[in-house]
C-alpha cells in the first residue's frame, strides 16, 4: 500500500526529484509556476510544506542568488547554485571542509590524465565554490557523446590506480547496506512492486556482494553519465568528493546500469549502447575488475536505481519495464 507521504507527492505537479526522509516522510524538489526550483517535505500523514525559494534553515549560507540559478536543493542536506563564473555548493555547517579537501586532492590527481576536475576557488564551513567545467553530460548527449565514453575508458584508470588518495574505504558490505536501505525505504512507502521478488533479488545480490572481493582502487562511488561532462575535446568529472577506496567493479557496474537505463529511456540508441558497453568492458579490463564482480555490482546498481526512481514521478513511464528487466536478466549486457 502506498504511504500517505508518497500518495501526496504523486498528486503534486512539477516535482523534479524526491527522496525518502526521516519519520516516514519524503523530501522533494519542485518547479513552481515561475520556474524556480523549490524544496519541500511531505510528512508521514501526507501533509506537505514548501520552503521559500532558496531558503533552508539547515543551510545557513543559502540565499536567493543575484547572478546565478539554483539547480539543486535537497531540503536540509545541500544545494547548488550555478553562477556565470563558478558553481557554489551549500552544505550544513562543518560539512564543507572535508568536501573542499577531497576535491582539491582529486583535482591535483586529475591533472594530466585527460580528465577535468573542478578546482576549489573558495570554501567556508558551509560553502564550497568551484570552477565551472565546460560541456554537457553524457546522459544529455546520448549518441553524440560516444567519444566521451572512450575518453573515460582511457583516462579513468590513471586516477583509479591511486587508492592511497581516497579518504575513506567503501566495502562490498557498505554497498550492500546502501542497497538494503533503499529497498527498505521503497517497501515502507509502498513505492513499487512486486515486493516479494524484489526482496529476494536484493537478498541474493547482497549475499553475492559480501561473498567476494577485489583489489582496491580509488573509486568515484557515484560515477554515472550525469556526472560526466563532454565538450568534444575533454571529459569533466563532477562530485569527486564522494571518492573512496574499494573495488573497481563498483564504478563499472554503476556505469553499466546507468547506460542501460539511458538505452531504455531512449537517450542512447541500440548501436550507441553497444559501443558504450564496449568502452566500459575495456575500462573493467584496464582496472582488472573481474567479470563476476562487475556483474554483481551491476545487478546491485540496477536494483538501487529502481528504488531511487520509484520516488520520482517522471519515471512512471518506464519504471515497470525496468523492474521487470531487473528481475528477469541475470547477466550484464
Amino acid at each position: 500500500m502506498t504511504s500517505a507521504a508518497l500518495a501526496t507527492l504523486r498528486s503534486m505537479t512539477g516535482v523534479v526529484r524526491a527522496w525518502p526522509a526521516r519519520q516516514g516522510g519524503v523530501t522533494f524538489e519542485q518547479r513552481d509556476p515561475a520556474g524556480l526550483l523549490r524544496a519541500g517535505r511531505v510528512d508521514a500523514w501526507g501533509d506537505g510544506e514548501l520552503a521559500g525559494y532558496a531558503t533552508d534553515p539547515r543551510l545557513p549560507e543559502l540565499s536567493a542568488p543575484s547572478r546565478g540559478r539554483l539547480v539543486v536543493h535537497r531540503l536540509g542536506r545541500r544545494a547548488v547554485v550555478l553562477c556565470p563564473d563558478r558553481a557554489v555548493k551549500l552544505l550544513r555547517p562543518g560539512r564543507a571542509a572535508p568536501v573542499a579537501a577531497v576535491s582539491r586532492r582529486l583535482a591535483e590527481l586529475s591533472a594530466g590524465t585527460g580528465l577535468r576536475a573542478a578546482r576549489v576557488l573558495d570554501a567556508t564551513e558551509a560553502r564550497v565554490e568551484f570552477t565551472l567545467l565546460p560541456g554537457r553530460s553524457l546522459r544529455d548527449l546520448g549518441d553524440d557523446g560516444l567519444a566521451g565514453w572512450a575518453q573515460l575508458a582511457a583516462a579513468w584508470p590513471l586516477i583509479a590506480r591511486h587508492p592511497d588518495q581516497a579518504p575513506t574505504r567503501h566495502s562490498a558490505a557498505d554497498e550492500a547496506a546502501v542497497l538494503n536501505r533503499w529497498y527498505t525505504a521503497a517497501a515502507e512507502h509502498g513505492a513499487l512492486g512486486p515486493l516479494g521478488p524484489l526482496r529476494r533479488a536484493v537478498e541474493q545480490v547482497c549475499a553475492q556482494l559480501v561473498a567476494g572481493t577485489g583489489p582496491p582502487v580509488l573509486l568515484h562511488r557515484d560515477l554515472h553519465d550525469g556526472q560526466l561532462l563532454w565538450d568534444g575535446a575533454a571529459l569533466g568529472v563532477l562530485d569527486l568528493d564522494t571518492a573512496a577506496r574499494g573495488e573497481a567493479a563498483l564504478d563499472v557496474g554503476n556505469l553499466l546500469a546507468h547506460a542501460e537505463l539511458s538505452r531504455l529511456t531512449g537517450a542512447l540508441s541500440a548501436p550507441g549502447h553497444r559501443r558504450v558497453t564496449g568502452h566500459l568492458m575495456e575500462l573493467a579490463r584496464q582496472l582488472e575488475a573481474r567479470p563476476d564482480r562487475v556483474g554483481c555490482y551491476w545487478r546491485a546498481a540496477r536494483l538501487r536505481l529502481a528504488f531511487v526512481h520509484a520516488f520520482r514521478p517522471a519515471a512512471d513511464r518506464w519504471l515497470a519495464r525496468w523492474v521487470e528487466s531487473c528481475l528477469a536478466r541475470p547477466r550484464p549486457p
